[in-house]
């Protein structure tokens, strides 16, 4: 499973997985730069767009977008959470740790125990572009992203959930991110709202500017 690849000690890796995990960054490194240089480009687009058409409808196009764009992503996986959640969860943390490490060089830590994965996001090229464009709304406009994960899950089952306690956007070091199948997802959003963009989009960092 990648996330015990993650956490295995250097010295109890054999010579050929080191020598992999060695030459992978420099392969990284470079979709790295990729991605950041379409992430400025996004963010310059949506700065004008709302110097035009104002930041409220802007934003809220964006997020909402975003969001429908990856639950409908997420709706791909329907079938193997409807057979069995837990272990559709189990898979699925496979799939997308891994390619997010690969694609963006960011470190990526998951945990998966009793029906629950944790993701811990360093070094995330998104929040480095939004730090560098923040002068013209790079926070705002980036977070769009990061809340459509959320629209993912949501995709997958009915009854999967995510919770985000600490996002790197508002200030923290890293990002948290928790998914899990629960019996009652009452109280979890299935849908974009103006109200999970208070809490996670870009309501939440205009409030800390304001």
């Amino acid at each position: 499973m990648f996330y015990e690849k993650q956490i295995k000690k250097w010295e109890d890796r054999d010579q050929k997985t080191r020598k992999e995990d060695y030459e992978s960054l420099l392969k990284a490194n470079e979709i790295r730069k990729g991605y950041m240089e379409w992430a400025r480009i996004y963010t310059k687009i949506a700065s004008a767009l709302i110097s035009k058409f104002g930041e409220e409808i802007v934003l809220d196009t964006l997020e909402e977008t975003w969001w429908n764009l990856q639950y409908e992503a997420g709706k791909t996986w329907r079938e193997d959470f409807d057979k069995n959640p837990g272990n559709a969860l189990k898979m699925i943390s496979d799939v997308w740790c891994k390619g997010c490490y690969d694609s963006t060089g960011a470190v990526y830590t998951a945990e998966f125990s009793d029906g629950r994965w944790d993701v811990l996001v360093f070094n995330c090229y998104h929040q480095a572009v939004a730090l560098e464009l923040n002068a013209i709304g790079g926070r705002k406009i980036g977070i769009g992203w990061c809340m459509a994960d959320i629209g993912a899950v949501c995709g997958w089952c009915n009854n999967t959930v995510m919770d985000f306690p600490v996002m790197a956007l508002r200030g923290d070091g890293y990002c948290w991110q928790s998914r899990r199948v629960v019996d009652d997802p009452t109280g979890y959003p299935d849908k974009w709202t103006k109200e999970i963009s208070e809490k996670c989009g870009w309501r939440s960092i205009k409030e800390l500017e304001d």
